[in-house]
């Protein structure tokens, strides 16, 4: 049996290699079925983010398909300036976002429990801000701010709310929302890979998380739970009853009913059934 360190050492000489946060971005892309805007670099170049670590309910580090909801949120305002602040008292908004406005056109304010926010929608709302030579856009769970007018607006008054997606803006704060927003993230998941080219089969029995990455031509059958910065390489076949966390599966490997944690499966090889692997390299 080799440690850990040693197997690592080996897998940074040779591809495959598991990158960090390897394919988180990829879900950044807008689906096909939305039409596209014509250009967002304006988005990124004058907008800061600002990220409110929500009060009450759960925790904005609650881990949800391997992400915190806090950084599922980062993850679909990504490409802007952000700011994590805690969420300030309703009087204190205004000034508390003022004060970090400084230098940005747009500020738009976004909370730790909405995680199901995503990154198309967040454009979608830039998009209609802008359009509209707006001062405030209330949100459902949030706002987006003309700078000029947080210098200057001593209170928010109530306006109109407009919302935007079916799910973006669903509050998960308890234990029955947070398993909804389970379901809706893994789908979402689950969508990409097949989009890559992989085959599902028992789809509602397979949970990947988000920072998976899973090669073309690959096989998952039932009942298979894919954690952390799993690397899972073209034309594996994952029969049913794996779990596997942070391992290396390479090319045309075979794994059968079998634990893996922090191991590598070299080239066409066979694991299982009922195979218990820790800090190896087979």
């Amino acid at each position: 049996m080799e440690i850990l360190e040693e197997v690592t050492l080996k897998v940074d000489e040779e591809k495959p290699s598991v990158a960090e946060n390897q394919i988180s971005f990829d879900f950044l892309s807008t689906p096909a079925t939305i039409e596209k805007a014509e250009n967002h670099d304006w988005v990124a170049d004058e907008t800061l983010v600002v990220l409110l670590r929500a009060k009450g309910g759960l925790s904005p580090d609650f881990s949800i398909s391997g992400k915190s909801m806090l950084d599922w949120v980062k993850l679909a305002t990504a490409g802007c300036k952000q700011k994590v602040l805690d969420e300030p008292d309703e009087e204190n908004l205004l000034q508390t976002i003022g004060s970090a406005a400084e230098g940005f056109k747009f500020v738009a304010v976004f909370y730790s429990d909405t995680p199901l926010l995503k990154h198309c929608t967040f454009l979608e709302i830039m998009d209609f801000f802008s359009k509209r030579g707006m001062n405030v856009l209330r949100l459902k769970r949030g706002y987006v701010f003309k700078s000029e007018f947080l210098q200057s607006a001593k209170m928010l008054l109530s306006s109109a709310v407009e919302v935007f997606g079916e799910e973006d803006f669903t509050l998960i704060n308890t234990p029955a929302a947070a398993s909804m927003a389970f379901k809706v993230l893994n789908k979402r998941i689950l969508e990409y890979h097949k989009e890559q080219g992989v085959t599902l089969f028992g789809e509602d029995t397979i949970f990947v998380d988000a920072d998976v990455e899973i090669e073309e031509g690959t096989v998952i059958y039932p009942n298979n739970v894919i954690k952390g910065e799993s690397f899972i390489g073209k034309c594996v076949i994952l029969e049913s009853g794996n779990y596997i966390i942070d391992t290396i599966v390479c090319d045309e490997a075979f794994i059968c009913q079998s634990y893996l944690e922090n191991s590598k499966v070299e080239v066409g090889k066979t694991v299982g059934p009922f195979k218990k692997l820790i800090n190896e390299k087979i």
